[in-house]
């Protein structure tokens, strides 16, 4: 099976009045007037649809972060966007801590509002597409600062979700890293996971995991992690709506998978140049960007 890995689109349209309470205030001061919103392209959104659409997968997964906002506006354009994927293949999405923005009674709940019928019926869930499952977990919140939390009490509940994952591969989901790009544990603890060292003593003990797949780091990087079945490669490709910063070379960036055999075959990194996504040269994470 091959499956596209998209993250980190960061949808934006401008807030009304209305809309700026709380973290909203920051973020458009952020993305307004201190430049923020041209680290984000729609040019280059579009492309990786339209390098998502090329590929032809079995299936998609996008791991947060579709919105800047959480706006019922960035929601709608972003649904729009990610129509002709959604129109043609299986895909599997969970929020990003800018789904989350503003406090919901459930972190989600304006997103599940337009693509809940990508999102399994809440988290922890596992969703089988072919001989490929997705194994999904919270770890956003809204925050006056950007640092997630998953909820203890979904820990079990995965775990049992894992324990019948019978002999599919299975990939867990989640927005937020556990470990940097090093393999330290992700940080600042501003923009971290609360209790990743829970989550991650937690991964240790289970098995039937054959990857994790997360974004929030736009600086795509892999790493492994523990689990009961030994080391698993962690995999974020970096944000797949940035704009070219060729000063910097910074670059979105998204994945494709191949899974054979219930094995993690190939890994493949395109990244954006001159208008579409190409390979990344010498392969995927070759560039170390």
């Amino acid at each position: 099976m091959k499956i596209v890995h998209l993250t980190d689109l960061h949808v934006q349209t401008r807030p009304r009045p209305s809309e700026l309470l709380g973290k909203r205030l920051i973020g458009t001061a952020n993305l307004y007037l201190l430049g923020r919103r041209a680290k984000f392209s729609p040019q280059v959104q579009q492309a990786a649809v339209d390098a998502a659409l090329a590929e032809s997968p079995d299936a998609v997964v996008i791991t947060g972060d579709l919105t800047a906002q959480a706006l019922d506006a960035e929601f709608a354009a972003a649904r729009a966007l990610l129509d002709p994927i959604l129109r043609r293949f299986p895909t599997v999405m969970i929020p990003g801590n800018h789904d989350t923005y503003v406090r919901e009674n459930v972190p989600g709940e304006r997103m599940r509002e337009v693509f809940g019928a990508w999102m399994g019926d809440g988290m922890p869930a596992l969703i089988r597409i072919g001989d490929v499952q997705f194994a999904t977990l919270e770890t956003c919140r809204a925050h006056p600062l950007s640092s997630g939390y998953t909820p203890p009490d979904q820990l079990p509940v995965l775990g049992k979700l894992l324990d019948n994952a019978g002999e599919a591969f299975t990939f867990l989901c989640i927005h937020y890293p556990l470990r940097g790009r090093r393999g330290e544990a992700y940080g600042p603890s501003t923009r971290a996971l609360a209790n990743a060292a829970q989550v991650e003593a937690f991964l240790a003990q289970q098995r039937h995991i054959g990857a994790i797949l997360h974004g929030h780091e736009h600086h795509g990087f892999r790493t492994e992690l523990a689990t009961g079945d030994g080391p698993v490669p962690v995999l974020d490709p970096g944000a797949s709506g940035y704009a070219h910063l060729p000063d910097v070379d910074r670059r979105a960036h998204l994945n494709v998978y191949t899974v054979r055999d219930r094995r993690l075959q190939e890994v493949r990194r395109l990244r954006y140049a001159d208008g579409r996504f190409e390979e990344e040269p010498g392969g995927a994470y070759a560039t170390g960007r």
